[in-house]
């Protein structure tokens, strides 16, 4: 059940760059209607339960929340610079390096010389499957990517989400009890960023049509939270972070079915490596203890 619960945000969150390239609009409308469902969620789930979470738990899961909401902006801004199944590999990558690291560093997971050799062997068979996703043949002419601007936006982006993925565990609280001020953190700095980005250019944002549609990443995004924020205490930061990365599985392929993002028959089975890759090692990362 721990595992099955760890595989939940993989799926819910890997269809959110799918809906966003199919809403279309703005990064920031896109993340002001994800905003929008992720605190819809929030709020129905918080009254429905009532969990109790301590002062401290509050401030630090609504810092990660709204740390978040940057991370997001940056990861739709890449978007618009490279295609999603380009993208989402690289994003994951960069997460794949920083939060394991943290759980381990920080909280002393895989407390063994055994388990920590075969999560770091682990981790870098994934970063190298990752990596086989999005090779691209040279000789194939596709529309210009602006690599160097979509790197920078990961890579600020990935550090918003590593302070989401690990704020929640600093004090222990529960999905139930973070997901709430989580997102209401969202929220708070998806408006923030909204606010900021509408008096710079004066237009309309928060009741758009494409921010409308973009609402169902948010809630499709929320529950995910709740599954991840609950994975975080059954399995622990280094195991269940690197199971929600297998939503680059859905993100790739979905990318390219669903996108028609073209990838030619040697990128493709390129592709097909790097997932299985991606597949193994996170199952070998989900058994270490």
């Amino acid at each position: 059940m721990a595992l099955l619960i760890g595989l939940l945000p993989a799926i819910l969150w890997g269809v959110g760059p799918l809906i966003a390239t199919k809403a279309g609009g703005r990064p920031i409308d896109q993340l002001i209607g994800t905003v929008y469902g992720q605190i819809i969620v929030g709020i129905v789930l918080f009254i429905v339960f009532r969990p109790s979470i301590s002062l401290s738990g509050f401030i630090w899961c609504f810092a990660g929340g709204a740390l978040w909401a940057i991370a997001q902006l940056m990861q739709f801004a890449a978007f618009t610079k490279m295609n999603v199944s380009t993208a989402m590999p690289i994003s994951t990558g960069l997460q794949l390096v920083e939060i394991p690291l943290i759980g381990v560093i920080v909280w002393g997971e895989w407390g063994s010389a055994t388990a920590k050799l075969i999560g770091f062997i682990s981790i870098l068979v994934l970063i190298v499957g990752i990596s086989l996703t999005s090779i691209q043949d040279g000789s194939v002419v596709r529309p210009k990517m602006d690599y160097k601007s979509g790197l920078t936006l990961l890579i600020v982006g990935s550090l918003g989400y590593t302070a989401c993925s690990v704020f929640p565990r600093v004090p222990n609280a529960s999905g139930l009890a973070s997901l709430f001020p989580q997102t209401l953190g969202m929220f708070f700095g998806g408006v923030v960023l909204g606010l900021i980005l509408k008096s710079r250019d004066h237009k309309p944002l928060f009741f758009t049509k494409p921010t409308i549609k973009s609402t169902s990443i948010g809630i499709a995004g929320g529950f995910g939270v709740l599954a991840y924020l609950t994975s975080l205490n059954l399995n622990g930061v280094a195991t269940a972070f690197p199971l929600t990365q297998l939503n680059v599985i859905i993100s790739t392929l979905g990318g390219i079915v669903i996108l028609k993002e073209h990838k030619n028959k040697k990128e493709l089975i390129f592709t097909v490596i790097g997932l299985i890759l991606v597949i193994a090692s996170a199952f070998m990362i989900s058994r270490l203890d």
